[in-house]
């Protein structure tokens, strides 16, 4: 479900594409490999023009997603491991989006200064398992599912940091958190957050949540519609066939 067609290439790589194969990914064949939750919440987040922010990129499937559906956009994707920071940079300059596009290989304890309250959007697809969780023998699954001692807090509150006044927050995360992340935006005076679920069936439990919040506002929480994934008989639902196209989700 996370590629629209795929090509080997050489023994550790491989070609992957989305959106209608308007955008080519290269990754690791194996280990932590981008899937549905970077594609819906690159379909997901509205940002027709000014700065935006991804903390923690992998191979930039969220970035180069974002800046496909809004050209206007101008993007920082951040990266802590070296090896995938290059093929980050690489699908960037592979896609012709260097202009719209800025790779950097940084931990996000180590922003610079200068990010502090510049950002119209701030996102991440963040390692959202417990750090007391099941590890995976590799190490970027590891970084990717679990983190490397930070907590969803911790990415929480830097990406608040980075948002300028009256921007918007938005991760995509598990569902059974929801509460917890509400409580760290309140906590933090972050308002107007809004939570679109994600069911994997109809009738089953939302296992995924993208919820976004706005700095400084003080509107209610309010709970969209979302959108199921998949019909009884394992094929997408229209939405989801037209969400993994690029075409946006419905509000």
């Amino acid at each position: 479900m996370s590629n629209e067609g795929k090509n080997e290439n050489f023994d550790i790589f491989t070609t992957d594409f989305i959106f209608r194969n308007k955008i080519q990914l290269k990754q690791m064949k194996t280990g932590y490999r981008f899937g549905s939750d970077a594609i819906l919440l690159a379909t997901y987040v509205c940002a027709e023009k000014g700065c935006l922010l991804e903390l923690g990129a992998g191979v930039g499937a969220v970035s180069l997603g974002i800046a496909w559906r809004f050209p206007k956009c101008k993007i920082v994707a951040v990266e802590k491991d070296s090896e995938i920071s290059k093929l980050l940079a690489e699908n960037i300059q592979n896609n012709n989006m260097s202009e719209q596009i800025i790779a950097k290989q940084l931990s996000i304890e180590h922003l610079p200064l200068n990010f502090e309250s510049y950002f119209d959007y701030v996102i991440a697809n963040p390692p959202f398992h417990p750090l007391t969780g099941t590890r995976s023998k590799n190490r970027y699954r590891n970084l990717a599912h679990v983190g490397d001692k930070l907590s969803l807090q911790d990415w929480l509150i830097k990406a608040i940091w980075a948002c300028k006044p009256k921007g918007y927050v938005s991760f995509i995360i598990r569902a059974d958190r929801t509460d917890e992340v509400i409580s760290i935006f309140y906590n933090q005076g972050m308002g107007e957050i809004t939570l679109f679920p994600i069911w994997p069936v109809k009738g089953s439990p939302a296992n995924r949540m993208i919820i976004t919040a706005r700095k400084g506002s003080k509107t209610n929480c309010v709970i969209l519609s979302g959108i199921t994934l998949h019909n009884m008989d394992g094929t997408l639902t229209s939405n989801a066939s037209l969400a993994m196209k690029g075409e946006g989700l419905e509000r």
